[in-house]
């Protein structure tokens, strides 16, 4: 009867990292949105708690836009 048995030998773990792609983040109120024209991320301007609606604009191509609580509970 031994007291420690050998371990078997295993098969390293090859992970390959060029076929993930990251998941895309799910969009939450009070957090900053993708700019509806160029896909860049946008800048919280300011969020109006009482009508629940962010003021955004983007840094790149400077659209801006408001987004309301119940739009992004509508694309999750």
């Amino acid at each position: 009867m031994a007291l420690f048995r050998q371990k078997q030998p295993q098969e390293p773990q090859v992970i390959d990292l060029r076929a993930t792609e990251p998941a895309p983040a799910p969009l939450e109120f009070g957090y900053p949105t993708p700019c509806p024209e160029c896909a860049a991320p946008g800048y919280l301007d300011s969020i109006d708690v009482t009508e629940r609606v962010m003021y955004q604009h983007c840094p790149q191509c400077w659209t801006k836009w408001e987004t309301t609580e119940q739009e992004l509970a509508n694309t999750g």
